[in-house]
C-alpha cells in the first residue's frame, strides 16, 4: 500500500508540472494536498524519494522551498542518506535547485552527483543510472543556454543515450533522441535532424501512457519538415497530432500545434486553414496567459501573410506583435519587429511610415551591430521626396525619369560602398585576430612549457617520497620478521622449558605458593608471546604477503570489530595480481582510517568499501560516529594522521574526499590509480 502510495504522489507530481501555466492560483492547494499524502507513506525511502521529487517541482518556482524539501528528505532517511547512492541523489536534486539562478554552480553539482552515481553497487545501480542520465541531460542544457548546441547533441548522444539504452527505458529514450533531432535542427541539420525524430516515433509509437510524449514528438517533427520544405511528410506529422490534440486537450502544446499547422497550411497557400489554425492557437495561448506565445503565433501569421503577398494583413499583426516586443528586454526581436514593419510599409508604398521604423530598427541595430541601415533610409527618404515631386509635376514626364535614373545610380553606388565597408571590415577582422590567436598561443605554450617544470619538480618530489615510503615498509618488514621468527622464537623456547620445569615441579610436590608464581610466569609469558605476535603482524601482516588484498583488509576489519563497533567489509571487482607496494599502501590507508574511527568517531557502525573500475581503485569508510569539523585548521595537528593518508594518496595519483559534520558522522572517499 506503501509503494502504491509514493507511485500515486510521483503521478500527481507530473501532473501539477505540465499543467502548472493553466492554475497558478491552485499551486499552493495541489503543494499542500500532496505534502500530506506524502506524509502517510510510512516506508521511509520511499518517503524521502517523493520529498525530492516534490522539491524538483518546486526548484522552478521557490527555491527555499525547494531546499527545504531536501533537508527533510534527508531527516527521513537518518543514517542512510550516507550511503554513496543518495549522497548522489542529494547533490542532483541541489544541482536542480541551482540551474536557473546559479548555472556555474549548478554545472559543478551535477559533476559531484556523477562522481558518486557512477560508483553505486549493484544493488542501485539501475536507479543511479537513471540519474545519471537526467543529469548529463540537464547539464548538456546548461552548455546550450551558453550556445553551445555542438557540445549538448554530443553528450545527449555519447553519455544520455548510452544510459537510456543501458536501464532499457523506452520513454527516456524517446525523449532524449527527440532532443537531439531538435538541437540539430535549430543547427539547421534537417536531414539527421529527420532521422532521430523517427527513432523516437518507433520507440514511443502506440504507447498510452506516452501521449503528451508522442503529440510534442510529432509537432517538432513537422516543424522540422517544413524547414526541409517537405510538405508532404509536414502534412503527415500534424495529422497524426491533430489526433492527438482531441485526447490531451489542455496541453501546454497545443498553441505551438496551432502555430505549425498554420504556418504548413500557409505553405501549401490553403489560407483558410491556416487562418483558422492560427486564431485557434491565439485563442488557447492567450487562455494559458502565455503571453511569448502569443507574440509568436501573431509573428508566425504575419510571416504566413508575408509569404501570400497579404502586405496589408501583414502590417496588422505585426502592429499586433509589437507592444509584447517592446515591453521586452531583448533588442533582437525588436530589431527583427521594426525591420519587417519598415518592410512592409515599402512594400505598401507608406515611405514616411518605412522612414519611421528604419529609424528605430537603426537605433537597436547601433546597439548590436554596426550602422547598416543608414543607406536604407536614405533611400526611402529620396523615393518619398521624389513621390511628393511627383504629385506637382505629373505632367513632366521627362524630368521624372532622369529622378528615377539618378535615384538608381543613387543607389548602386551606395551598394558598392557598402560592399567595400564590409570586405575592409572582414579583412580587418580576420587580421586582428590572427593577431589575438598568435598572442594566445605563444602564452598557452609558456604556459604548457611552466606546467610541464613544476610537473617534473613534483614528479621527482614524489619519487624521493615513494623511496622513502618503501624504505620504511622494508623496515617494517624485517623488524616484524626479527620480532616473529628471532624473538618470538626465543620467548616460546623459554615457555617450552619453564612448562617441563613446572611438570617437574609437580611430580616434586613443592609448596603450593612457588608452583602458582611458576604458572603466573608462564601465563605472563604467553601474553608476551602474543603481544609480539600482534606487533609483527601490524607491522606487515602475513595474509597481505600470502593471500593478497582482499583477504588481508578482511582480516584487518575482523580484528578490529568488537562489541561496541561493528566493521562491515564489501567488495567490487578486485583481483590479487596488485603490485604489492600498492597492496602495501591500501592496506595502510585502511588500517589508518579504522584506528581513527576506533579512537575518535565514538561510531557503532563503520562500512568499509573496496571496488576497481578502469584501472582506478576506489576505497570508501564511512561511520555514524559523532564527525567532525572538517574545514577546521587544528584537525591535523591535533594527531589523527590523516597527513600519512594524503601523502600515500598524493604518491599513487589519487584523489581524497573528506564529508563530515559535527553530529551526523564521517565519511572519507579516495581513488587511486593503480598503476600509478
Amino acid at each position: 500500500m506503501t509503494e502504491k502510495l509514493g507511485l500515486l504522489v510521483l503521478y500527481w507530481l507530473f501532473i501539477i508540472t505540465w499543467g502548472f501555466s493553466q492554475s497558478k492560483d491552485n499551486l499552493k492547494h495541489y503543494n499542500d494536498s500532496l505534502y500530506r499524502q506524502i506524509q502517510q507513506i510510512q516506508e521511509h525511502e520511499a518517503k524521502a524519494q517523493a520529498l525530492f521529487d516534490l522539491s524538483f517541482f518546486w526548484s522552478d518556482y521557490d527555491t527555499a522551498k525547494a531546499f527545504s524539501y531536501i533537508r527533510e528528505a534527508e531527516n527521513v532517511l537518518g543514517g542512510r542518506g550516507n550511503s554513496t547512492y543518495y549522497r548522489g541523489l542529494k547533490t542532483f536534486y541541489r544541482a536542480s535547485v541551482y540551474f536557473d539562478t546559479d548555472p556555474a554552480k549548478a554545472k559543478q553539482k551535477y559533476m559531484e552527483a556523477e562522481g558518486s552515481l557512477k560508483g553505486v553497487g549493484a544493488e542501485k545501480r539501475l536507479e543511479a543510472s537513471r540519474y545519471r542520465a537526467r543529469l548529463w541531460g540537464s547539464y548538456g542544457a546548461l552548455l546550450q543556454r551558453e550556445g553551445k548546441a555542438h557540445e549538448y547533441v554530443e553528450i545527449l548522444i555519447e553519455k544520455v543515450i548510452p544510459l537510456a539504452k543501458s536501464i532499457a527505458d523506452s520513454s527516456l529514450l524517446g525523449n532524449n533522441y527527440q532532443n537531439v533531432a531538435m538541437n540539430l535542427m535549430n543547427l539547421g541539420d534537417y536531414k539527421n535532424a529527420d532521422e532521430y525524430y523517427n527513432k523516437a516515433l518507433q520507440l514511443l509509437k502506440g504507447k498510452k501512457e506516452a501521449l503528451e510524449g508522442r503529440f510534442t514528438l510529432f509537432i517538432n517533427a513537422a516543424r522540422n519538415a517544413l524547414l526541409h520544405k517537405n510538405y508532404r511528410k509536414s502534412g503527415e506529422f500534424i495529422d497524426s497530432a491533430a489526433v492527438l490534440a482531441v485526447q490531451v486537450p489542455n496541453s501546454s502544446y497545443i498553441p505551438i500545434y496551432h502555430a505549425v499547422s498554420g504556418s504548413h497550411w500557409a505553405a501549401v497557400k490553403n489560407h483558410e486553414k491556416a487562418d483558422a489554425h492560427f486564431e485557434n492557437g491565439l485563442s488557447a495561448a492567450k487562455t494559458q496567459s502565455n503571453e511569448d506565445m502569443v507574440a509568436t503565433l501573431l509573428f508566425d501569421q504575419f510571416t504566413a501573410y508575408k509569404m501570400n503577398n497579404r502586405y496589408a494583413a501583414a502590417r496588422e499583426k505585426l502592429l499586433e506583435v509589437l507592444p509584447y516586443v517592446q515591453q521586452q528586454s531583448s533588442l533582437r526581436n525588436k530589431q527583427m519587429v521594426y525591420y519587417n514593419l519598415a518592410n512592409i510599409a515599402t512594400r505598401l508604398n507608406q515611405y514616411q511610415e518605412a522612414v519611421k521604423w528604419y529609424e528605430a530598427h537603426k537605433s537597436v541595430s547601433d546597439t548590436l551591430f554596426s550602422d547598416q541601415s543608414q543607406a536604407h533610409i536614405q533611400e526611402l527618404e529620396k523615393k518619398y521626396q521624389t513621390s511628393e515631386k511627383e504629385k506637382t509635376i505629373l505632367q513632366v514626364k521627362t524630368e521624372n525619369q532622369k529622378q528615377q535614373l539618378s535615384l538608381q545610380n543613387t543607389r548602386m553606388l551606395v551598394g558598392v560602398l557598402l560592399l567595400t565597408s564590409i570586405i575592409l571590415a572582414a579583412v580587418g577582422y580576420s587580421w586582428h585576430n590572427a593577431l589575438k590567436n598568435k598572442k594566445r598561443l605563444a602564452a598557452h605554450q609558456e604556459m604548457l612549457l611552466q606546467e610541464e617544470l613544476k610537473n617534473h619538480r613534483q614528479q621527482e618530489k614524489l619519487n624521493l617520497y615513494h623511496a622513502m615510503l618503501q624504505g620504511q615498509e622494508s623496515e617494517r618488514s624485517r623488524i616484524a620478521r626479527d620480532l616473529h621468527d628471532g624473538l618470538g622464537g626465543m620467548l616460546a623456547n623459554v615457555k617450552l622449558k619453564l612448562s617441563a620445569v613446572a611438570t617437574n615441579v609437580d611430580k616434586q610436590d613443592i609448596n603450593q605458593e612457588s608452583h602458582m608464581e611458576l604458572y603466573t610466569i608462564i601465563n605472563q609469558l604467553d601474553h608476551s608471546v602474543n603481544e609480539l605476535r600482534r606487533v609483527a603482524r601490524n607491522m606487515m601482516p602475513e595474509s597481505l604477503l600470502y593471500m593478497g588484498l582482499q583477504a588481508a583488509l578482511k582480516d584487518l576489519c575482523n580484528a578490529m570489530s568488537n562489541a561496541e563497533l561493528k566493521i562491515d567489509f564489501q567488495t567490487t571487482n578486485l583481483n590479487d595480481n596488485y603490485p604489492q607496494p600498492f597492496q602495501i599502501a591500501v592496506y595502510r590507508i585502511v588500517q589508518e582510517l579504522l584506528t581513527n574511527a576506533v579512537k575518535h568517531s565514538g561510531a557503532s557502525q563503520v562500512w568499509v568499501q573496496c571496488s576497481e573500475e578502469d584501472g582506478k581503485f576506489f576505497i570508501s569508510v564511512e561511520d555514524n560516529g559523532r564527525g567532525f569539523d572538517a574545514r577546521n585548521d587544528l584537525f591535523e595537528k591535533e594527531g589523527i594522521g590523516l597527513s600519512n593518508i594524503r601523502n600515500r594518496v598524493e604518491i599513487l595519483n589519487g584523489q581524497f574526499d573528506i564529508d563530515a559534520t559535527l553530529g551526523r558522522g564521517a565519511s572519507f572517499h579516495i581513488q587511486l590509480d593503480i598503476y600509478g
